[in-house]
């Protein structure tokens, strides 16, 4: 019987496809949420402090709308009018997510490894389309699958063979799929009835199921994305930062990786960071972090190659002089010019 803290190991193979559910798990829904509910009460003159009330009757999304409307126009009476209250649930959080840049950096990852990534939600079209786009998540996956398009809900089959059609697979390949999300009894559910890996996004809680247990759990997507992905916890640095021992109370897990798999685990997170520096607009925050992490990964693949700092600036000089520099911002075209297209000197 598999347990929650023993995890099977990811399989050595690629992943053929990623499914990934949207609300609290590719984003934080509840925060938005809970900001849409304190713009409503505030346009409506309601107490501020209901705003617990709703987080709390709202069930991250799970409650169904009339019990919800039907107990906060009781609350109300006289306030505000039940219609007004469904046309606020209607609307949702929509406008208030936001994708946090880790997040980001995953999908950018999930991307590079070549692995197809499908969002699949339960909920309603229109709101989770525009959340979809309002996080700009539209540009970092391959497509998406809402339940009520394709009239099938998490932990249903239909919902994620649609999101095997979405990737433009001819067939859901159940040893090599993954499903990562938040909720046990749609995202993980789903996956153990078909098959499929999953990886339950924990945030903190307990699992508390007894019947059927995720493949792994991961404390957010990012974790999640990064065991799907292949990737064994580690670190570059011959130190674990303090912050990283605080968090949660957790030790980082660490281990005495042998030279070729520690180069290796460089070149990717060097590939890595060089792919999100690429993609990132050059006035963002956080670029230059990016480039202060691309440089500290070249200097310690150079001194694991036994290259010190003084010997890398010099080879850096050398080739500088026989190849010229960047300076210019030339880039070759693969073919040569005639020789009379060649001006003279």
């Amino acid at each position: 019987m598999l347990m929650p803290h023993t995890p099977v190991p990811p399989p050595t193979d690629r992943a053929s496809l990623l499914a990934v559910d949207l609300d609290n798990t590719l984003i934080n829904r509840d925060a938005a949420f809970r900001s849409a509910a304190i713009a409503f009460l505030v346009e409506h003159d309601l107490p501020r402090e209901d705003v617990e009330v709703i987080m709390d009757l709202d069930r991250s999304g799970h409650a169904p709308r009339p019990v919800v409307v039907a107990a906060l126009a009781e609350r109300w009476e006289g306030a505000v009018s039940p219609e007004t209250i469904a046309g606020f649930l209607h609307r949702g959080p929509a406008a208030h997510v936001a994708l946090d840049e880790p997040v980001r950096r995953a999908l950018i990852a999930v991307r590079a490894a070549g692995v197809p990534c499908v969002i699949v939600t339960n909920g309603r079209a229109d709101q989770q389309e525009e959340k979809i786009r309002t996080a700009g998540l539209d540009s970092l996956v391959d497509g998406w699958v809402i339940s009520e398009s394709v009239g099938s809900r998490k932990p249903d089959p239909e919902i994620f063979h649609a999101a095997a059609v979405v990737a433009g697979l001819p067939a859901l390949d159940r040893a090599s799929t993954w499903m990562i999300g938040d909720a046990g009894h749609a995202d993980v559910r789903g996956a153990v009835d078909l098959g499929l890996r999953s990886v339950w996004v924990s945030g903190g809680r307990p699992w508390a199921e007894t019947s059927f247990w995720p493949t792994h759990i991961a404390v957010d997507v990012v974790e999640a994305i990064a065991h799907v992905l292949g990737e064994r916890p580690r670190l570059i640095r011959n130190r674990v930062p303090e912050v990283m021992c605080q968090a949660e109370g957790r030790l980082p897990e660490v281990y005495q990786a042998d030279a070729a798999e520690f180069r290796t685990r460089l070149r990717e997170k060097l590939r890595e960071e060089v792919t999100a520096l690429l993609t990132a607009d050059a006035a963002a925050p956080g670029v230059g972090e990016q480039l202060a992490e691309v440089l500290e990964v070249v200097h310690t693949l150079a001194a694991d190659l036994g290259i010190g700092p003084a010997a890398l600036q010099s080879l850096r000089r050398s080739t500088t002089e026989a190849r010229g520099a960047f300076d210019a911002r030339m880039i070759w075209t693969g073919r040569y010019a005639s020789s009379e297209d060649v001006s003279q000197p």
